[in-house]
């Protein structure tokens, strides 16, 4: 199986069309045609097929497809690899964060890891747990900071939980159920919640013998939830050390509630931890190292 020949195959399958594939490479349709053929003959199947759409790949080709791209990735980092620890330079960081951790983590690690990295380009992208499964087997990101609730058991990834922090529900302020107490009294409401939230909802009122709102509105974005939840009278969930620290700005209150929320978590994600490049791993440093001054190990 031929590197260039996965490449090719590669970018047909995403441009839908060899012409399309070819206008974007210094290769002709005929060369490219050759490639896919003798990538065929390789490894013994039909790898595209043409539909309404243009062409697309076979249940073989699809599987092919995901190694190729995770593939590439890595034949990219390796790259950059040899880069960074010849020049202390060049590569693209690509990580991800949950809004959490953008607020708590970022600005200060990225500041530390500027200082040492200067010259490596990077990609920062706001995701929730739920993204991020596909781009994990594409090998997109190098590595994620995401809000979870509980560990996955069998997702097959490297984590470190870098911070715990309880939740609150949050409203705005004269909001109708800001005086409740209880959670029983708010199963009425719309609740707009960080994508843990529509589990730890299920299981609160579980746990109350009663069934969860009604009304769950799954937002990956904390910017967003929070203006629903000023102009829309909806409840979240969020830290409740974040909220402290954000409520003059956004104009919410934390509801002091009787029952006791869960903690949830910050976590930093991994495909494999020794595969990280030299500038990965500094990175993940950083904000490991911002995580231990917000909340001290042990805590």
């Amino acid at each position: 199986m031929n590197l260039r020949h996965l490449k090719i195959f590669e970018a047909v399958a995403e441009a839908g069309s060899i012409r399309a594939a070819a206008r974007d490479s210094t290769l002709t349709q005929p060369a490219m045609t050759y490639a896919i053929r003798e990538l065929e003959q390789s490894v013994g199947a039909q790898l595209l097929v043409r539909s309404a759409k243009g062409v697309v790949p076979t249940e073989i080709g699809q599987a092919l497809l995901r190694r190729a791209r995770l593939l590439s990735n890595e034949v990219r980092r390796a790259e950059e690899e040899i880069a960074q620890l010849r020049d202390r330079a060049g590569g693209l960081l690509r990580v991800a964060f949950s809004s959490f951790a953008l607020e708590q983590l970022l600005p200060t690690a990225l500041l530390d890891f500027r200082r040492q990295w200067p010259g490596v380009a990077l990609e920062l992208q706001e995701l929730s747990g739920a993204d991020v499964k596909g781009l994990w087997d594409r090998g997109d990101f190098d590595f994620a900071i995401l809000g979870e609730l509980e560990p996955a058991a069998d997702d097959g990834l490297d984590r470190e939980v870098l911070l715990s922090f309880p939740l609150a529900a949050i409203a705005r302020a004269g909001h109708p159920l800001a005086r409740v107490r209880s959670m029983a009294g708010l199963q009425g409401a719309m609740w707009v919640v960080p994508p843990y939230g529509a589990e730890l909802l299920k299981r609160n009122f579980a746990a109350l013998e009663m069934p969860p709102p009604r009304d769950i509105v799954i937002c990956h974005s904390w910017q967003l939830g929070a203006t629903l939840v000023r102009k829309a009278d909806a409840l979240t969930l969020a830290s409740a050390s974040l909220f402290t620290r954000s409520a003059t700005r956004w104009g919410l209150v934390a509801l002091r509630l009787a029952d006791k929320l869960p903690n949830a978590h910050v976590s930093l994600l991994m495909r494999d931890r020794a595969s990280l490049t030299p500038a990965a791993r500094a990175f993940s440093q950083a904000l490991r190292a911002v995580a231990h001054t917000v909340q001290p190990p042990g805590r």
